[in-house]
């Protein structure tokens, strides 16, 4: 059953966006992909409260950033750097490069899609 969820749920996001793996992100930024990963760590930043999500790797070695602004922490029923660490997910949003690193921004909650039970 659990199978069966994961597979509706991938393909109900691919039919929405691009789904790309870690390594074609050089080649989708500027562009709405859907990334299927898992999160090795988290940080927030002190002087403005935004939450960092590192996937693929643990920092400084990941491919890609997950970053949630402190105002958007309230559309979340849980704090992200606590709950999403070691979670497989799929994220559907913008590919954008910051300071030399690929990130997207989440909004809310509805953002991220996370796998349970799931052995990445």
């Amino acid at each position: 059953m659990k199978i069966l969820y994961f597979m509706l749920l991938l393909s109900s996001i691919s039919f929405a966006q691009k789904q790309i793996s870690l390594e074609e992100i050089p080649q989708n930024f500027d562009k709405k992909v859907t990334i299927c990963d898992k999160i090795y760590g988290s940080y927030i930043i002190k002087s403005n409260g935004m939450t960092l999500l590192n996937v693929g790797k643990s920092y400084p070695d990941n491919p890609l950033t997950l970053a949630i602004f402190e105002k958007d922490l309230k559309n979340f029923s849980y704090i992200p750097a606590d709950f999403l660490p070691e979670k497989s997910f799929c994220v559907t949003g913008k590919l954008i490069l910051y300071k030399d690193k690929p990130e997207i921004i989440l909004k809310s909650e509805k953002d991220i899609q996370i796998i349970e039970n799931s052995q990445k």
